[in-house]
């Protein structure tokens, strides 16, 4: 059952926690590391400034491996899926618009149609891809079983500011104030409560 930890964001800092050595998705003995990485753009008084969030996390061998096929597994068919679904929105807009004078409409030697057909292979794409990606898990899930049903959708990881790695999901609130992490395994969310006992706001 996914075990979900609350931590405050002092400042808007990168909250310093400690990882047991042990993979965060079986518990096995640490082998190697994985990156779980967050980026946005908050509000700091007048202008946004970029927040980089970095984490180390261990893994063993065989999760590692599954973190960097299962992203493979979404990201190649959504990336794939919004470039061809996009890009054939764009020209379909583009040249329709043409067709039909948007061009003509305000000052002279406009690109009105190049922007609406850009606007539509941007919407178009992202939910071809998305489309493109939800089929890929659909046909791969017999060779990647509990690993694909556990990460979630890619576009769902752009739009909630969100990554994940095997047995670790993490994502930031709407107001950037807190660090939302998702533990699959209860024994190494056990083990990393205890590792971080001094964490402000840390909540089981």
């Amino acid at each position: 059952m996914p075990h979900t930890f609350l931590i405050a964001m002092s400042a808007g800092k990168q909250p310093a926690l400690t990882f047991p050595p042990q993979c965060v998705c079986c518990g096995e003995p640490q082998a190697c590391e994985s990156t779980l990485r967050i980026d946005r753009l908050v509000m700091r008084g007048q202008r946004q400034t970029p927040l980089r969030l970095r984490y180390q996390v261990p893994h063993c061998n065989r999760c590692a491996r599954s973190t960097r096929a299962v992203f493979l597994a979404g990201c190649i068919p959504f990336v794939l899926g919004g470039l061809l679904i996009g890009g054939a929105a764009f020209a379909w807009v583009a040249l329709g618009a043409s067709a039909l004078g948007f061009d003509e409409v305000g000052r002279p030697v406009n690109a009105n149609s190049l922007v609406l057909g850009a606007a539509a292979g941007l919407v178009v794409g992202i939910l071809g891809g998305f489309v493109c990606e939800v089929i890929a898990r659909l046909l791969l899930l017999p060779f990647f079983g509990r690993a694909l049903l556990q990460a979630p959708l890619l576009a769902h990881q752009l739009l909630q500011d969100a990554d994940h790695v095997a047995g670790l999901t993490a994502k930031l609130d709407a107001q950037a104030s807190r660090l939302q992490l998702t533990f699959v395994n209860d024994a190494v969310a056990d083990a990393f409560a205890a590792a971080n006992p001094g964490v402000p706001g840390l909540n089981s």
